[in-house]
């Protein structure tokens, strides 16, 4: 074992060495191609080629190939230029990561002194070198799209549903900004949102990704930022929101004042629509972005600021106060209820988010061979999260903060024409937490406004709380500091290769409390129980390496990853008395041994090889596979980290710092071909094998409690195909079809799974089932449709079946879990703009709806009816001769509006460029 540590040791050294030349910040794509004379076709041997207003550019070699590497994403004009010859411009070049665009030119003898040939290069429908299944959205695309952010525009893509990639789970993905990961490390979710009018493109990989992106078995998002422009400009894009809809909601109505000692008919029921409760425009959404040049191809700046308050759909109403104190609601005879109700008596949203952002970037071009980028990204997020319980006290729930900072600062240097360097350096500062009246750190001095738990109960059965409040708090502080680089090299006309390396180290620093209030004052819990203090560094580091070769007739993608983690923590030597500190030795019971261990760093590494051949002139075949690796999101192996265990809740839970990282084995087999001119297809067919899933195990501790901790345990398999149809040109009409049939199975859908089922009494899973997100089928469609005065209407639709769930009949639970389908539901979303062609200023109007045809997507159902309007349970209660303990009725209580969809919106606006 030891001597396998050297050997491992020495070989992530030897990786590293081979890399530490590589200065992974910008990434970029390349313009390749062939240039021949018309008349001979022949190749031209010197031509010089340029991208047109910058340095970068080339002269064609002895075959008449050119090769014009480290392009930042964009369009652009290509420039051939030849003595004798007339010069040759290619005007809309759009330039991908990682992405060869291929333009060949053919010159001609000029006839008039200065003559030019002006051409507009058209994306190909098929992409040749692409090996893997990868959309791309560029921001002009993003502008048209009725999409509020860039997870709308992800879930829309083939293979994408609900935030999983190919049926893993949710937190199997990275996320990267110019080539930096942003990921939250305790929850391995995106720690903040870049905003669509500050990204140049959009790359989102479901499929086998490259050497160089790591921490993800199911997907990649890839997120470039727009670089400075070459003259001042600026734009400004306002709107406001309100939802017009029909649908009805059940609510209480106050029919006299606030005050004490009200009477159960002192309220009644009433039905109102979403567009009479809703308060109003209450969606706001404002956006100012600004940059240029402050030295002429020296220096310069972009900055975007954004407000977005999102109020959400689930309603509540301002009726109880948490002090409020009512008497006798668990009694029968509702003429012995006396209710304090002092709450204003307004509708309230319940599940809002207001969002204020800035995203900058400052470039300093120092000379023709080293730029420094410095990227900016702050984001303040505050909301509450709906709960049912409180409909009628929303000031009793807690609200959630979090104010999150990322700093990129990168360096490019170039090497010639045929290599270049990138290092770049991140520090990361997520801080959130859910508070009711003050946030953790004030502890100590507690606001006096809480009031006992006491009085989150006065209701009596299947009502709403009418007093209380939350009476927890807590606080999540992640730090990462990273280093990442890369060296590029085009090596010939045909290879190219890519190292790279980087290094985080995280710093974990999360606390949890319960509090108490004794005589009217709030105090911290004393019970270790009901808190939580976790502080960690774990740090991890990779290396990789990759070549890609570039044939007529074949494009092989290839590449090693070795990836490093260190959990820097300790484990208990006996998890059966994990709780202890200090043990008897086994070996000596005469004594007493530390019960800790420091846990084993791991190490792995992953080859990942893709594979694209054209089989006609509008037809490519691909084959990709890779071997993927992920530590588990931090949360999971620290949780507990105190290992304490309550004598009066079992089973005890511990996390556990000494899991494996989660493995998959992904392949697919792909087709792109061209249909006609505009239009193309893309068929994909692919199979994932998922190993090494965190699971719980179940034990039983020295003094015979039960206990679990998670371990290596779940497993999985993803197998479908997507097949998208898309249609492309200068055409007014230009549209997406993907369809997506994938079939999920699992032992769990998430790592609590046993956990949950050994509390409700269940018997653990031992077989493969559906995973809770499976969606069989789902269509998605985009469509966009421009005018020549001005006009441009884009949709997009979905149309999907329903996750599964496990039925109930005649109260017996299926012995197959997961075994039906929720109902299908269809969605569409409309943007339509409007720049009326005389108006000289660049003013734009809008519309936006979001579920245009106020479909009701039944988001979860009672399992006994498959459906969200209608439960046995509510049915067996109204048969009854029971009432409520509170002003509600049953039917309110039990019919959650949180189970259905949003209904529909109507946003207006107007976007002004300067």
């Amino acid at each position: 074992m030891k001597g396998f540590k050297i050997i491992r040791q020495l070989f992530f050294l030897f990786i590293f060495l081979i890399s530490a030349n590589s200065l992974f910040a910008f990434q970029t794509g390349k313009i390749a191609g062939e240039v021949l004379e018309e008349s001979t076709g022949e190749p031209l041997i010197g031509v010089q080629v340029f991208i047109e207003g910058t340095s970068k550019g080339m002269t064609t070699d002895i075959d008449g190939l050119y090769n014009i590497n480290n392009v930042d994403p964009g369009t652009y004009t290509i420039v051939f230029r030849y003595v004798g010859f007339t010069t040759y411009k290619v005007e809309n070049v759009e330039v991908f990561v990682d992405k060869t665009t291929r333009i060949d030119a053919t010159m001609s003898e000029a006839v008039i002194e200065g003559e030019e040939v002006i051409v507009t290069a058209e994306r190909p429908i098929v992409e040749k070198d692409r090996t893997t299944t990868t959309a791309y959205i560029s921001s002009e695309q993003l502008d048209d799209l009725p999409v509020v952010n860039l997870s709308d525009a992800i879930n829309n893509q083939a293979g994408v549903v609900d935030g999983h990639f190919r049926g893993g789970r949710a937190t199997e993905v990275t996320y990267l900004v110019n080539g930096v990961p942003i990921n939250n490390a305790y929850s391995n979710t995106a720690a903040f949102t870049v905003e669509q009018n500050m990204v140049s493109s959009l790359q989102v990989i479901s499929g086998v990704f490259n050497a160089e992106y790591g921490q993800a078995l199911s997907g990649v998002v890839d997120i470039q930022t727009k670089g400075v422009p070459s003259e001042w400009t600026g734009n400004a894009l306002a709107y406001v929101g309100q939802i017009l809809s029909n649908r009805k909601l059940e609510f209480v109505e106050r029919e006299a004042d606030a005050g004490q000692f009200l009477s159960y008919e002192d309220f009644t029921q009433e039905k109102v629509t979403f567009t009479e409760a809703a308060p109003l425009l209450e969606n706001r959404d404002l956006q100012v972005s600004v940059g240029g040049p402050i030295l002429k191809e020296k220096l310069g700046f972009r900055v975007s600021l954004r407000y977005l308050s999102e109020p959400g759909h689930l309603l509540g109403k301002d009726l109880f106060r948490p002090s409020d104190q009512s008497f006798g609601l668990s009694n029968s005879d509702r003429n012995d209820w006396i209710i304090e109700s002092t709450g204003s008596g307004d509708y309230r949203y319940m599940n809002y988010q207001d969002r204020y952002s800035l995203n900058s970037s400052v470039v300093y071009q120092i000379n023709s061979r080293i730029k420094v980028d410095y990227n900016l990204f702050l984001q303040k997020l505050d909301g509450q999260g709906y709960n049912h319980g409180f409909k009628y006290n929303p000031n009793g729930v807690n609200e959630y903060h979090n104010l999150s900072q990322n700093h990129i600062l990168g360096f490019k240097f170039v090497f010639g024409q045929k290599s270049f360097a990138n290092l770049s350096f991140s520090y990361l500062n997520d801080n959130g937490g859910s508070w009711l009246h003050s946030p953790p750190e004030d502890s100590l001095n507690l606001s006096s406004a809480y009031v006992p738990i006491e009085q989150s109960s006065q209701q009596g059965r299947e009502a709403f709380a009418v007093g209380g409040n939350q009476l927890f708090s807590t606080r999540d502080v992640v730090q990462t500091a990273g280093v990442v680089g890369s060296f590029s090299s085009q090596l010939n006309s045909v290879v190219s290769i890519k190292t790279g390396f980087s290094g985080r180290l995280h710093n974990l620093d999360v606390n949890t409390f319960g509090i108490t209030v004794l005589n009217d004052e709030p105090r911290v819990n004393e019970s270790p129980f009901d808190s939580y203090a976790l502080d960690v560094s774990p740090y991890e580091g990779a290396v990789y390496a990759q070549t890609k070769i570039e044939y007529p007739n074949l494009i092989v993608n290839a590449g090693l990853r070795a990836d490093y983690f260190n959990p820097n923590f300790e484990v208990p030597l006996d998890w059966t008395q994990a709780s202890r500190l200090m043990i008897v030795n086994p070996d000596d019971p005469s004594e007493m041994i530390y019960n800790r261990k420091y846990a084993d760093d791991t190490f792995q590494v992953s080859p990942r090889l893709g594979i694209a051949f054209p089989i006609s002139e509008t037809g490519v075949m691909r084959f990709s596979a890779g071997l993927f690796f992920q530590t588990p999101q931090l949360s999971i192996l620290y949780t507990n980290s105190e290992y304490e265990k309550n004598p009066v809740a079992s089973p005890a839970q511990f996390g556990n710092a000494n899991l494996d990282p989660e493995r998959t084995l992904s392949f697919e087999v792909g087709l792109q071909q061209g249909i006609t001119e505009t239009l193309g297809l893309d068929l994909t067919l692919f199979s994932k094998d998922i190993r090494n899933l965190t699971g719980v195990e179940f034990g039983r501790a020295f003094d015979g409690q039960n206990i679990s901790r998670f371990v290596n345990l779940d497993y999985g398999t993803v197998k479908g195909a997507t097949l998208s149809l898309y249609e492309r040109g200068d055409g007014p009409l230009s549209w997406t079809l993907d369809y997506t049939l994938q079939f999920a199975k699992g032992s769990a859908s998430n790592p609590t799974d046993a956990f949950t089922r050994f509390q409700s009494g269940l018997e653990p899973t031992i077989k493969l089932r559906r995973l809770n997100w499976d969606r069989r089928n789902v269509l998605n469609n985009t469509l966009t449709y421009r005018t020549d005065f001005g006009l441009t209407v884009s949709t997009i639709s979905s149309l999907q079946t329903g996750t599964p769930y496990t039925t109930i009949r005649q109260d017996r639970v299926s012995f197959i879990d997961n075994n039906e389908d929720k109902p299908i539901w269809f969605n569409t979303d409309m943007r339509v703009y409007y720049k009326p062609v005389k108006l000289k200023p660049d003013v734009q109007f809008f519309l936006q709806v979001d579920n245009l045809f106020d479909s009701r997507p039944q988001y979860s159902v009672f399992s006994e009816t498959g459906l969200a309007t209608e439960s046995e349970r509510l049915a067996d209660i109204q048969r009854g001769n029971s009432i409520p303990g509170g002003v509600n009725s049953f039917e309110e209580f039990i019919l959650n509006q949180a189970m259905l969809g949003p209904p529909r919106t109507v946003r207006v606006g107007l976007k002004y460029t300067f």
